[in-house]
C-alpha cells in the first residue's frame, strides 16, 4: 500500500490522487496536485520489514492528510485515529496566523477487515457536531474510514459503486479468485488504473528483489558451509592426531612397565592397552 501510494513519484502521487478523489468523494471539486510529506525511499523499502504505513500528504488546497491502511491492532483504533486528527490541527496553523486560516485535517483509514456496525456502510464520515441536533462545529477537520471487510466481491461491477469497486481492488487485487471483477473494475475505473499499473510493477520489483536476496543468502550458506567443513576437517585432524599420539604414548609407557617385569594384567589395566597389545610390545 504503501510502496504504490507512498512513493515520492509522478506516479504515486496520481495513483494518491485517484484514491483520495474516490473516498472523499470529490468528482466535482477534485484534488489535482498533492504533495506526500513522508515519501519512503523504494531502495530500503523493499526488504524492510518494519516500513511505517501511514502516509502523510499536502493537496493543493492546502487540505492536511494522513492515510492508513490499517490490517490488525483495532482494539484501540478509534481513539488513534483521532489522535492522528488532532496532530493535523496542531499543525495546520504557522506561528502568528489566525484561525480562519486554519487548514482541513483528514484522516483516511482503510480498514482490512471491519471497524463499526454492519448497518454501517464501508464507507463512513465522522465530524465535530452537536450531539441533539447535528449542528457542525466546524468543517476543518474530518475522518473517513473504509473498511474492505465489509464489500461483497462476488457483486456484479456494473451494480457496485466507485467506493466499492475501490474497495474490492484494495482487498483483492491480488487474489486469483477475483481478476476477472479486478481487471474490470480497473477498465472502468481511471482513479485505479494508476494504482494498478504500479501494483504490477511493485510485486515484479519484489520477486525480482526477494529472488536476488536468496540468490545472496544462498552463496553465503555455500561459503559458510565450506568454511566450516574446513575448519571440522581442521577439528577432526587435530582429534585424530591427539589419539594417535595418546595410543603411541600408552604403548611407551606399557613397554617401559613390561620390561620392569610388572605384570601384564596391571599393565593392561593402567594404560587401557588390551592384555594381547601388552604382550606383543
Amino acid at each position: 500500500f504503501h510502496r504504490i501510494y507512498g512513493s515520492d513519484t509522478e506516479e504515486s502521487r496520481a495513483a494518491l490522487i485517484g484514491l483520495l478523489n474516490i473516498i472523499l468523494e470529490r468528482k466535482n471539486d477534485p484534488i489535482r496536485h498533492i504533495e506526500i510529506t513522508n515519501p519512503i525511499d523504494l531502495g530500503d523499502w523493499i526488504l524492510d520489514k518494519e516500513s511505517v504505513m501511514d502516509i502523510k500528504a499536502k493537496a493543493d488546497s492546502g487540505e492536511l492528510l494522513t492515510i492508513e491502511m490499517q490490517v490488525s491492532n483495532l482494539a484501540d483504533y478509534r481513539c488513534r485515529t483521532l489522535f492522528y486528527g488532532g496532530r493535523l490541527v496542531n499543525s495546520s496553523l504557522k506561528s502568528g496566523e489566525s484561525y480562519d486560516m486554519m487548514k482541513k485535517s483528514i484522516v483516511v483509514s482503510i480498514i482490512q477487515n471491519k471497524l463499526f456496525p454492519k448497518e454501517i456502510g464501508c464507507h463512513s464520515i465522522f465530524d465535530v457536531r452537536e450531539q441533539k441536533t447535528g449542528l457542525l462545529l466546524s468543517d476543518r477537520l474530518a475522518f473517513h474510514f473504509l473498511e474492505l471487510g465489509k464489500v461483497d466481491p462476488q457483486k456484479p461491477v456494473e451494480e457496485m459503486t466507485q467506493i466499492e469497486k475501490l474497495a474490492v481492488y484494495l482487498r483483492y487485487a491480488n487474489d486469483e479468485n477475483y481478476k476477472d471483477s479486478v481487471q474490470e473494475i480497473c477498465e472502468s475505473e481511471e482513479g485505479i488504473i494508476m494504482a494498478e499499473n504500479l501494483y504490477r510493477h511493485a510485486t515484479k520489483e519484489e520477486r525480482e528483489a526477494a529472488w536476488a536476496e536468496c540468490r545472496m543468502m544462498y552463496q553465503h550458506d555455500q561459503a559458510s558451509l565450506r568454511e566450516d567443513g574446513r575448519k571440522e576437517g581442521h577439528r577432526q585432524g587435530l582429534a585424530e592426531g591427539e589419539a594417535i599420539g595418546a595410543a603411541q604414548e600408552r604403548r611407551e609407557i606399557a613397554k617401559n612397565l613390561k620390561q620392569s617385569d610388572i605384570p601384564i594384567d596391571v599393565i593392561a589395566k593402567n594404560t587401557g592397552l588390551s592384555v594381547e597389545e601388552v604382550k606383543k610390545l
